[in-house]
């Protein structure tokens, strides 16, 4: 499971995302522990009041309830022997969940702003956005949702994998492959219409290329 940065009071956590209806029906249940600078965080697609419950826990919980900007909104804890659960007092964008005594250790208190990451803020106002889970990416102003399809692999090609080993792309071997980092600057660049600097972005990405020594992989 992907882990995030989120900055708390000076306290970087790493939080593992719950933003569809199976993953927020599991939370952290059956668990066996949690690390004292992990959480988990669930992302709702609109602000709701929800209530919150300890299914087959093996630990404590602190929980803290935030609106889209990532303000405190709420404060509460529970053990994991709790049954009655706790509900937000007001509709809430997402709630994260941390080992109890993390709320009084670093002084959280209503009002207080935690501090995502970029890509855990896109995240959140990905789902939002979209009303749904998944995966998403910044570029520039606009966020948009990598959509990963069935792709089933084609003979004589290569394949390029994510990181659950599902097959994302079919490669003529050869092919110029264009880095993540290298999209995002053309895509910038062709958004804001500076066309001689895509021209000249695009021609240094592929002398680059055309430079760069070949990197073969050997069969087992």
């Amino acid at each position: 499971m992907k882990l995030y940065p989120l900055n708390i009071k000076g306290t970087k956590f790493d939080v593992a995302i719950a933003d569809t209806p199976e993953t927020q029906a599991k939370g952290l249940s059956d668990l066996p522990r949690l690390g004292k600078r992990k959480g988990m965080l669930f992302i709702f697609d609109a602000p709701i009041r929800v209530h919150m419950v300890m299914r087959s826990m093996n630990f404590d919980l602190d929980f803290i309830f935030l609106d889209e900007n990532w303000r405190v909104l709420q404060l509460g804890s529970l053990s994991k022997e709790d049954k009655a659960g706790i509900t937000s007092f007001y509709p809430s964008a997402m709630i994260l969940e941390v080992p109890k005594g993390t709320i009084a250790e670093l002084g959280i208190l209503k009002n207080d702003t935690l501090a995502p990451d970029q890509q855990l803020d896109t995240q959140s106002k990905g789902v939002q956005q979209f009303k749904e889970g998944g995966t998403f990416e910044k570029v520039g102003e606009k966020i948009y949702k990598i959509k990963i399809d069935d792709i089933v692999p084609e003979k004589g090609k290569l394949q390029i994998l994510n990181d659950k080993g599902e097959v994302v792309a079919n490669v003529e071997p050869g092919a110029t492959i264009f880095s993540q980092e290298h999209t995002k600057e053309i895509i910038g660049k062709f958004k804001k219409g500076d066309t001689n600097g895509l021209v000249e972005s695009i021609l240094a990405i592929l002398d680059k290329h055309e430079n760069q020594k070949p990197d073969y992989v050997k069969k087992p």
